[in-house]
């Protein structure tokens, strides 16, 4: 059998630390419960030399990117072209937009949807040779003499995430990442979907249904990464952790009878987290919650489809540092309309939550999302082909704002909050706010006292520096 090589493209900015993706493992699993030649590797721990001849010693070349990343993904399937191989796009972009790999030339293949039991139908009927076997791969798009030969819609959505092989972190470096990140931080996920609406969002890889894991499953593989591992923080990229709080509360429950001491982070939404589940998280091991605001403004949150209030935002973020927890929250400039007035008012929500650190990005109109339906009057479609999306600019030609505008106001925006965050009134009121938290809890007072004065040892993650600057879009999107 042919030798596969799936492969991750960086970003052309790494802003954050590198921890390990989790697309390419779980497609390793499952070429491993195939008993089929697999080699992953991820561009971001690897240099141009690496990766040339990782293409070189393997037959088909499957990649993988971000939005942002496209045309160096094109760039390198170029490259295995070049050497003879055979060469296909997987993931979010390839689901919504497969021409711009197709149309290149450099791609025989586009697999679109989920792929964990799809990736292995396609490595067989190529194998075989036989063009009927392709023509039955689900997801399968294929151009052949100029023109489409295969189009096969979008596979259903795996309805039972446990059938899913936990992912084989094994068939990666995972020391060479421990090593690029001081947290010794990984990824793991519960859930997929997301049944909310926003506009900037593509649904048609996940969908806008909620599939969940057991939690048995779920446990099971957070216990395993403890042992095997030893990670310093466990990240949970669920797009909504806490969508439904039973599950969470029972997740915790397990976590606490297993005595396992794992530190983690969630994803969520400002709507979806109460106080006593915030406590129960905080016991469990929870740390950090990153919210995905968009915006403190309340015209802008209805224009986002957000469905969320200015209260749900203020509130969420006081409880949540009450109940012990550090957040990060993600904002938006540049949304359709947005003025100068709409930035003021997300400044002074901003004060009012007090979030520990904010990442702000310029909104960008994804392909597949409604977004980009709804706005194509202002969306400079070269520019788009020829850049595609980062963190600082867009393609959306703005009604109030240059995309210099946008940039020095994204860059003020937070030079603002930190210098206020930092004063004098805003460490009391933080102080004030953690100190409820301690007077519920007695035992946590002691362990602070404990290691105030050298008693206890401090937490592994203490000293983790927090910048405060625009998100990658790995924090964004999950490829």
């Amino acid at each position: 059998m042919r030798k596969t090589l799936l492969a991750y493209v960086k970003p052309h900015v790494q802003e954050d630390p590198v921890s390990q993706v989790l697309g390419l493992p779980y497609l390793g699993a499952a070429f491993e419960k195939e008993k089929m030649p697999i080699e992953l590797v991820d561009e971001r721990i690897v240099n141009d030399s690496w990766m040339r001849e990782a293409i070189d010693r393997n037959d088909i070349i499957g990649f993988g990117s971000l939005t942002p990343n496209i045309r160096r993904a094109i760039a390198w399937a170029k490259y295995a072209k070049e050497q003879g191989k055979i060469t296909v796009m997987g993931g979010p972009h390839a689901t919504v937009d497969h021409g711009v790999f197709l149309e290149s030339g450099h791609f025989d293949y586009v697999l679109k949807g989920e792929c964990e039991f799809t990736a292995t139908d396609f490595i067989k009927a190529v194998d075989g040779g036989r063009d009927e076997d392709l023509q039955k791969v689900p997801g399968l798009a294929a151009i052949r003499d100029g023109q489409i030969w295969i189009d096969n819609p979008v596979p259903a959505l795996i309805k039972n995430l446990d059938e899913i092989p936990m992912p084989a972190r094994h068939l990666l470096p995972m020391e060479r990442y421990f090593k690029l990140n001081p947290e010794r931080l990984i990824y793991i996920f519960t859930t997929r979907g997301c049944p909310f609406k926003c506009i900037f969002c593509q649904k048609d890889y996940t969908g806008r249904g909620f599939r969940v894991r057991s939690t048995e499953s779920i446990v099971d593989e957070l216990e395993h990464i403890v042992k095997q591992y030893n990670p310093g923080i466990v990240l949970f990229v669920d797009e909504i952790l806490t969508l439904r709080r039973p599950r969470i509360h029972e997740m915790c429950d397990e976590i606490l009878r297993r005595g396992l001491k794992v530190e983690w982070i969630a994803n969520t939404r400002a709507d979806c987290v109460d106080y006593p589940l915030l406590k129960h998280m905080y016991r469990a091991g929870c740390r950090r919650i990153y919210f995905g605001w968009e915006t403190g403004s309340q015209r802008m949150l209805d224009v986002l489809k957000k469905d969320l209030t200015q209260a749900d935002i203020i509130e969420s973020a006081q409880m949540t540092r009450r109940a012990g927890i550090w957040t990060k929250v993600y904002l938006m400039v540049g949304s359709p309309g947005e003025t100068k007035e709409d930035i003021a008012e997300t400044e002074r929500v901003l004060r009012l939550a007090s979030p520990d650190l904010i990442r702000i990005s310029v909104f960008n109109p994804l392909i597949g999302t409604e977004s980009w339906d709804k706005y194509q009057a202002n969306i400079d479609i070269s520019d788009l082909r020829e850049n595609y999306i980062s963190s600082n600019r867009s393609a959306y030609v703005h009604e109030n704002f240059s995309q210099l505008e946008l940039e020095e106001l994204r860059k003020r925006m937070v030079r603002t909050y930190e210098r206020w965050y930092y004063s004098g009134g805003a460490r009391w009121r933080r102080t004030m706010e953690r100190t409820l938290h301690y007077l519920e809890n007695p035992t946590l007072l002691k362990k602070r006292l404990g290691r105030a004065i050298g008693v206890v040892p401090e937490s592994r993650n203490v000293h983790v520096h927090q910048k405060f600057d625009a998100p990658t879009m790995a924090d964004k999107v999950q490829a």
